[in-house]
């Protein structure tokens, strides 16, 4: 079974019996909370490791940029300060 789906109807049937129980409605308004929360971890623990960043397959290189327009001093042959 899906466990953020699990979570988030323990959430809704939570605040349906707050919606109905006037007396005990702090308390189930606060389960729904606490299972909202738990359905947000679950979420984000599936998606951690499956999506390293940005930064993950390492930074751009010059020789990467050889699609781009170089400059005027690179035409040159004159050498770049980073070289």
């Amino acid at each position: 079974m899906n466990q953020s789906v699990s979570c988030r109807d323990m959430e809704l049937l939570c605040r349906h019996r707050a919606a109905f129980d006037a007396q005990h409605r702090w308390k189930w308004l606060g389960e729904a909370e606490r299972w909202k929360d738990l359905g947000h971890r679950e979420t984000a623990s599936r998606f951690h490791g499956e999506h390293p960043g940005p930064m993950a397959m390492g930074p751009n290189t010059l020789e990467g940029r050889r699609h781009l327009p170089q400059h005027a001093s690179q035409r040159d042959g004159k050498k770049s300060p980073l070289d």
